[in-house]
């Protein structure tokens, strides 16, 4: 089992697969400082583990293991041209998490199952919207 390369494996798909404009530098990793002045346009990843279950009980079976990899998508609050700059980031983003996408970090091999997007909100000076990419993977014990 291995949570480093699930989220490697999806941390470099988003970064091989950033909305037009964007950068590695307009995203926000876990545990990782980053400062959001003077940008319009930028993004938080987060990386939530929720199940694994036993696909049998010896010590050379494996584990099927869920979860989301979520990505914020932040736009400045009351910008003119309100969430038309988000929405579009959030179409490229979903495009490149759809369904059966196949993310692979050395043997590790994460699929895509679905992206849901939720209402936004206001977060400080941002509005915010999440993509949730639920994602599958077979591990190795």
């Amino acid at each position: 089992m291995s949570y480093f390369e699930t989220k490697r494996a999806m941390t470099t798909h988003l970064l091989n697969n950033l909305p037009t404009g964007l950068t590695g530098d307009d995203v926000a990793f876990e545990n990782y400082k980053f400062d959001p002045a003077n940008k319009s346009l930028w993004l938080a990843a987060y990386f939530i583990p929720a199940t694994t279950e036993a696909m049998g009980q010896s010590a050379s079976s494996g584990d099927e293991q869920r979860g989301v990899f979520q990505v914020s998508v932040f736009v400045a609050l009351n910008n003119n041209k309100f969430d038309e700059t988000q929405l579009k980031a959030i179409d490229e983003l979903i495009s490149a998490f759809k369904y059966n996408t196949q993310m692979v970090y050395n043997t590790q091999t994460v699929q895509a199952l679905e992206c849901t997007v939720n209402t936004g909100s206001e977060s400080e000076a941002w509005y915010q919207r999440d993509i949730s990419v639920n994602y599958l993977t077979f591990s190795n014990r």
